[in-house]
């Protein structure tokens, strides 16, 4: 039996896969790489890329870098900022720093995206105002920025803002090379449509997906916790993501993702509102071809322009599931000329931490609902018409 409506998540988390070469450096303080006689930071700063199941945006990238620097005693070294000219996928630094000590690297890129933050004792203020507030030699830049959180804006094309932090041993004499890694303060959601009803256009007056946050950390918050021991396998959460995400570049399917687990054992701030829903507008998803010879010529209508968009990380558990146990996102969509709408919730979908990218494609066929997981690419749909279903049965 042929199923109507066919629905599929694939969430990818984000690769970039680079080799240890540095770019060249754009940003430098009056460093040498070759200077043996003091500490050298030559940093290349990347950002996460997408897998090959979506489509790397402008906004995705940076725009504009910060880099802070903390000494072992946990005063600021270096606070240092680089707008940078247009969007950049990776960048040089080269530091001058004190030798013989372990530093801490805050990064943080696209910062002018955040015009309000919240969580230190003179909030509502932007996120650089805050920055500019530590110079060198200044302390409690670390609790402070853990602290800071914000209710993102993804309007307009704004640069998405990114954030990680490193520990990085400087010997006494030499340069530390290595690349590190911003990770986006958001999630994102890309929807497919594709009409084999045919003759005829669908449209869709509009869809939503509930259960998201409406604030999150600059800083993710991820706890020490036997489960994230048990799921990071020695790393840090930020070396298990890049990891994930490799794997998830070569065989983007949903086993991938599966066997890798979830990172589910993450904190938001108490202030946020876990409840809220995003709702999309009108998308007109045009008519097939349809080949009755030659099934294989035939091609589903699509949509205008794919929806795309951005949600906080955020963590709406599943019922009866316990702090930081499995997560559920239900998607409501509401088609023009019909009474009820479709209700689902998105199935593996466990977790949304920041960095998440969540491919759902829906196929329409006639008359009624029938929703299937399957791998993103992987499956073949050949147009079956005329067929009467139980509505909203979900396969497995």
């Amino acid at each position: 039996m042929r199923p109507n409506i066919i629905q599929s998540i694939v969430v990818c988390l984000a690769t970039l896969a680079l080799s240890f070469m540095m770019v060249a450096c754009s940003g430098q303080d009056g460093a040498s790489s070759d200077d043996s006689t003091r500490g050298v930071l030559y940093l290349n700063i990347a950002s996460m890329k997408q897998t090959r199941a979506a489509v790397q945006s402008e906004n995705e990238e940076m725009h504009s870098l910060r880099v802070v620097v903390l000494r072992q005693n946990g005063t600021v070294e270096h606070n240092r900022f680089y707008a940078l000219e247009g969007a950049r996928e990776e960048f040089g630094v080269l530091l001058n720093v004190a030798p013989d000590e372990t530093k801490k690297i805050f990064l943080f890129a696209n910062e002018e995206s955040v015009a309000v933050v919240e969580g230190v004792q003179d909030d509502r203020r932007s996120l650089t105002r805050f920055f500019e507030s530590y110079t060198a030699g200044s302390s409690g830049f670390e609790d402070a920025v853990t602290g800071l959180y914000f209710a993102p804006d993804y309007s307009d094309g704004k640069p998405i803002p990114m954030s990680s932090m490193y520990e990085i041993a400087v010997p006494a004499r030499g340069v530390v090379r290595q690349t590190l890694y911003v990770v986006r303060v958001a999630t994102k959601f890309t929807v497919n449509f594709n009409n084999w009803r045919q003759g005829e256009d669908v449209t869709v007056s509009s869809f939503s997906i509930s259960g998201h946050a409406d604030r999150n950390f600059l800083m993710a918050h991820v706890n020490d916790s036997e489960q994230n021991r048990l799921l990071f396998k020695g790393k840090t959460w930020i070396e298990w993501l890049k990891e994930v995400s490799d794997a998830s570049s070569e065989n983007d399917s949903y086993a991938t993702t599966e066997a890798a687990g979830w990172l589910k054992d993450y904190d938001l701030p108490e202030q946020a509102n876990s409840g809220l829903t995003y709702t999309h507008g009108t998308v007109t998803v045009g008519r097939p071809h349809v080949d009755i010879d030659y099934p294989d010529n035939s091609r589903p209508g699509v949509a205008d322009e794919t929806p795309v968009f951005y949600l906080p990380e955020s963590m709406n558990l599943k019922a009866g599931e316990a702090a930081h146990g499995e997560q559920e996102y239900t998607m409501t969509i509401n088609i023009a000329g019909k009474k009820d709408p479709f209700v689902c919730p998105l199935p593996n979908l466990k977790s949304l931490f920041r960095n998440t990218s969540v491919v759902v494609d829906v196929s329409m066929n006639n008359r009624e609902i029938v929703v299937d997981v399957i791998p993103y690419g992987e499956v073949k749909l050949d147009p079956v018409f005329g067929l009467d279903v139980e509505k909203n049965k979900e396969k497995n």
